[in-house]
């Protein structure tokens, strides 16, 4: 039974990422990499899956920070804000979304299963995972609970994105032994 439930939950992960927009992932690579800072937050899961790509960007020398985090400096000008949000109307992401765009030279970047949301309609780019999430349609079918895909879709396409662009793209093949991989384990 275990194993006919993984195997189609990894049929819906791969039917999610495959619909995602390469296009726009080579966009969020073009901002991320000019950027000076890159900024992420999120709510419960979501935030969860902000903080998984975050890390690995900090693996590859980016200098990322944690909307809420005790060492989080002030975004500024040059920096780049990344939002994780299923439905693309959690309150507490769209009014960072909000604050952001009341500094000059911020890009925002949403990750989302509903790119005609409020906050896609104010973010600069928007990725946008066919999953379902509550209030949101989608063309792909879940057995799972609502949310899960969509936060697997993040970790995936992210991860995916990352070893081509980041890997392929920057010729950064071999992480073994970074300075920038945690040694206090």
């Amino acid at each position: 039974m275990i194993k006919e439930i993984a195997g189609q939950i990894m049929e819906e992960i791969d039917t999610c990422v495959q619909k995602v927009d390469s296009d726009i992932l080579r966009k969020m690579f073009t901002e991320m990499h000019a950027a000076n800072r890159i900024f992420f937050f999120g709510i419960g899961r979501s935030l969860l899956a902000a903080k998984y790509f975050a890390m690995r960007l900090m693996h590859f020398g980016y200098r990322v920070h944690i909307v809420g985090d005790a060492t989080c400096p002030a975004i500024e000008g040059g920096d780049v804000f990344i939002v994780v949000s299923g439905t693309g109307e959690t309150k507490s992401c769209l009014d960072m979304v909000k604050k952001c765009r009341e500094i000059e030279d911020i890009k925002v970047i949403l990750l989302t299963a509903a790119a005609d949301s409020s906050i896609g309609k104010l973010a600069d780019i928007t990725l946008q995972l066919d999953c379902p999430v509550p209030g949101v349609e989608s063309g792909v079918a879940s057995i799972q609970p609502y949310g899960s895909l969509f936060e697997q879709g993040v970790l995936y396409a992210t991860d995916a994105w990352l070893q081509d662009y980041f890997v392929e793209r920057l010729g950064r093949f071999n992480m073994k032994g970074t300075p920038l991989h945690a040694n206090l384990e």
